[in-house]
């Protein structure tokens, strides 16, 4: 093809016709150049066509790892529900000074459960870190996700981590107070093993324990509302991911 074109231009040359030489060079100037901003077009065609295939995969694990933390938060507000009752409980039976009855065990288990160890899934955006915040188009959802993982989710975790340490004692004075009800082990749930009281009088006058048991629900409701205010953001950003991937 180049050899074709050198062939007129020299007998253009030859032939004297410098005029029709020079607009035939400048023609050929512009199909070339025509041509190099077709292949840029094609190669930045191909290399957006790329990007959005990568967007695509990193708003997948995106929202899998909400989905999944969005299960773990709910499962979490449960069980709240369910060691609050035992703490009201527990709270009751000893203000009261009510009677002792064994089924009050598996509520001193559950009273004294801080609920601080959940487990939420960074994976998705940790994958949107490597590749790179800019691989979302959308501006405000790529604002939202920044933001939810960042500052909501990252306010949940760090509240949590500090009411675990915040009390140090906390387990030495449930080991001081209880001896663990082993004959009702389950596999099932090996965390709620049933709570003995070694001594109900010592149980009953002990303020610490009181005061302990008290300050676990206070510790469980700040979480909660921390908690609520995830599920919210979770679930917004997850309609968001949706609605992207739907396009």
């Amino acid at each position: 093809m180049i050899k074709f074109f050198r062939n007129i231009r020299k007998n253009l040359l030859a032939e004297g016709k410098t005029a029709n030489y020079l607009k035939y060079a400048i023609g050929e100037i512009v199909l070339v150049v025509i041509g190099i901003l077709i292949a840029l077009q094609i190669n930045n065609w191909n290399e957006n066509k790329k990007e959005r295939k990568q967007e695509h995969k990193v708003l997948t694990e995106l929202l899998s790892s909400l989905e999944n933390n969005y299960t773990s938060m709910v499962s979490d507000s449960l069980n709240r529900v369910t060691w609050n009752t035992s703490s009201n409980i527990v709270i009751n039976f000893l203000e009261s000074d009510l009677p002792y009855s064994d089924t009050l065990n598996i509520h001193f288990q559950h009273a004294r459960k801080p609920g601080t160890n959940l487990s939420l899934s960074y994976a998705g955006y940790e994958g949107l870190k490597n590749v790179g915040y800019d691989i979302i188009t959308s501006d405000s959802l790529r604002k939202s996700i920044v933001e939810l993982f960042e500052l909501t989710h990252k306010a949940l975790l760090e509240e949590m981590e500090y009411f675990e340490s915040f009390q140090p004692n906390r387990q030495s004075n449930i080991d001081r107070l209880f001896s663990y009800d082993d004959k009702n082990f389950n596999l099932n749930e090996p965390f709620n093993v049933p709570l003995k009281p070694n001594n109900i009088d010592t149980l009953k006058n002990d303020s610490i324990y009181l005061s302990l048991i008290k300050s676990v629900k206070i510790q469980r409701n700040i979480i909660s509302v921390i908690l609520y205010k995830n599920l919210s953001e979770t679930n917004k950003v997850m309609k968001l991911l949706k609605e992207e991937l739907s396009k």
